[in-house]
């Protein structure tokens, strides 16, 4: 085993994203960009929601409907969704309302039901005592700054293998063990090697690969960090690659050489 040899040559490397590298610069884009229309789309509904709180507060008039159906939603964490009737101006209007997992009231069908409603907008009504309110302001900051972390987190694991690529010498590293780990719903195998840096120091490190791992005993290239010889990947990176030789301007040759 040698090292390859796009790793020869000066450094700083000529590095490029791979196809999973240019996704996740996507993905870390994507969260940001969604962050900005979140704020911007919350704050819309927050504002729609809290004018019609203040519209029901000023203008909500008490009425009694007949409840219609009841319908039982089963599931860890049973409700009854209640429809209801009620007239207004001589027109009905129907309601739907899921009552709290704690509601003990008795209600079935035919019974009569105290509701509210906006006379304005008949077709808007609410169990009384149960007036609907905006969602707290503060989820409008923490869901696009939930968004934002996101991506940094991204953008730091491509940012990471781009550095180590572009500025880290190449060794050869012996395998010195693995073990199979449980990664995000998937089997990932831990890699544990040993190699030598230029000073002639030792350091062990790990990396995960997802598929079958090497051998013990075995010789693979890895790229460390120059100033920080802690900081190592084995090669290929999944993210980044170097520019092969064939790939590169004669002027970009040239300057390799010197």
């Amino acid at each position: 085993m040698t090292v390859p040899p796009e790793l020869h040559g000066a450094i700083p490397r000529d590095v490029r994203l791979t196809a999973a590298g240019k996704a996740l610069v996507a993905i870390a884009i994507a969260t940001g960009a969604a962050a900005f229309i979140t704020v911007i789309v919350m704050s819309v509904v927050y504002a729609g929601a809290a004018e019609e709180t203040q519209l029901r507060e000023r203008d909500g008039t008490s009425a009694t409907a007949r409840v219609e159906q009841v319908v039982w939603r089963r599931g860890e964490h049973p409700r009854r969704i209640v429809t209801y009737r009620y007239d207004v101006g001589g027109r009905s209007y129907d309601g739907r309302v899921t009552l709290r997992e704690n509601d003990r009231r008795d209600i079935a069908p035919g019974t009569p039901m105290p509701i509210e409603f906006v006379p304005s907008r008949p077709e808007a009504s609410w169990v009384a005592g149960e007036r609907p309110s905006p969602f707290p302001l503060w989820v409008i900051p923490l869901a696009a700054l939930s968004l934002l972390l996101i991506g940094s987190l991204v953008a730091r694991i491509v940012r990471r293998q781009w550095i180590l690529l572009t500025e880290g010498r190449a060794a050869l590293a012996r395998v010195v063990g693995f073990k199979k780990v449980q990664r995000d719903k998937r089997r990932v195998y831990r890699v544990s090697y040993e190699f030598e840096t230029l000073s002639g120091a030792k350091q062990t490190a790990r990396g995960e690969v997802g598929k079958t791992p090497p051998p013990i005993g075995t010789v693979i290239p890895i790229v460390y960090h120059r100033d920080q010889p802690t900081w190592s990947a084995m090669y290929p990176l999944p993210l980044v690659r170097p520019v092969r030789v064939s790939q590169m301007q004669p002027r970009q040759l040239n300057e390799g050489k010197r």
